[in-house]
């Protein structure tokens, strides 16, 4: 999911001011460098040598493969969309790379400034109490990441629309408080919305047609200046998926919302629920010092699994029985594959 791609100039810069400071005064980028998976390099000149001694000195397995795709990103910006969860650091100006980051959702960086400090959690959570006020409601929850680039989201509750009374928490006032708050002003691509429930779990007075179509209106509410895709898939107990889904969250391209019970959380302002709600970005201070893990691990939980289901669905012994699809409000028999970027 989360991938570092970077200029070979600014990787030695970086990496010669590190070596000037002890190891516990290392930078959080330097320390996110070194515990990346996936760390991709722009070579200007292939040097096996250089590769090597990022091993050997500094722990960075550097992958050089993507050399092309790297330099090619200033002349085609959309194409960071196919790494959509990515840190992009690129020897470009910083007018430049504010202006991949507001059109199309990704965090990139200009060499000439290379903060980072959106990707570490400042650790606020918020606890509701049931028939209390707590702040704005998802106003204030979301106060800490809604700044963030983003151009997808996935909205995941077993029991999101377990009840139409607003007092008990109704799902589809919470979608349009928490898109409201999430939702950019300006992007250049289409936005991706997933939103996952299990679809025995529903009050009597829904149906899955007709959730579908509600999420829609929502949606189309919206009056953003770039298109929006809801997609809406309900799963039961015999898809294998649904044990994988139980923990409510909302998953972006660079934060995660943590809660404890429900994703309806408010009845516009009131708690419907004694819950705490825990909004995080990818990292920790502590987990960057190997003594946690970071919050990246809980949203790649939730993406590997809904990648897992969306790979499955070209068996031929998947059962399709197992689960309801529908994009945009329209009811669809079959789904071939998840739409949302977030899990390609």
């Amino acid at each position: 999911m989360f991938k570092i791609f970077i200029a070979e100039k600014i990787l030695r810069n970086i990496i010669q001011a590190e070596s000037q400071r002890p190891n516990n005064s290392r930078s959080n980028l330097f320390k996110i460098l070194k515990s990346a998976k996936n760390l991709y390099v722009a070579m200007d000149v292939p040097d096996l040598a250089w590769i090597k001694q990022l091993k050997d000195d500094f722990g960075l397995v550097a992958d050089t493969t993507r050399t092309e795709y790297i330099k090619n990103i200033p002349s085609k910006p959309e194409s960071v969309l196919k790494n959509p969860s990515s840190l992009f650091i690129l020897d470009i100006t910083l007018a430049e790379a504010k202006k991949i980051q507001a059109e199309y959702g990704v965090i990139c960086r200009s060499g000439i400034d290379t903060n980072i400090s959106s990707l570490i959690d400042i650790n606020d959570e918020h606890t509701t109490d049931k028939n209390k006020p707590l702040g704005r409601g998802w106003d204030t929850v979301l106060d800490s990441v809604e700044s963030l680039p983003s151009n997808a989201l996935i909205l995941t509750d077993r029991y999101l629309f377990k009840t139409t009374n607003a007092k008990y928490g109704n799902g589809f006032d919470n979608v349009r408080s928490i898109l409201t708050e999430l939702l950019p002003r300006e992007l250049n691509t289409t936005y991706h919305i997933t939103v996952i429930f299990d679809k025995d779990s529903i009050d009597a007075l829904y149906d899955f047609q007709t959730i579908a179509k509600r999420l829609n209106d929502i949606k189309e509410e919206f009056k953003r200046p770039y298109p929006i895709t809801m997609e809406v898939l309900g799963i039961t107990g015999k898809n294998e998926a649904y044990h994988n889904l139980h923990n409510r969250r909302i998953v972006s391209n660079y934060f995660v919302v943590k809660t404890d019970y429900s994703l309806a959380a408010f009845n516009k302002t009131v708690g419907t629920a004694d819950q705490t709600i825990t909004p995080q970005v990818l990292f920790t201070e502590d987990s960057l010092n190997r003594h946690s893990s970071a919050p990246l691990k809980s949203m790649e939980q939730i993406i590997s699994t809904l990648r897992e289901f969306s790979n499955s669905l070209s068996s031929p012994y998947t059962k399709h029985d197992s689960y309801y699809y529908a994009v945009n409000g329209e009811w669809m028999e079959k789904c071939i594959s998840i739409r949302n970027r977030l899990i390609k």
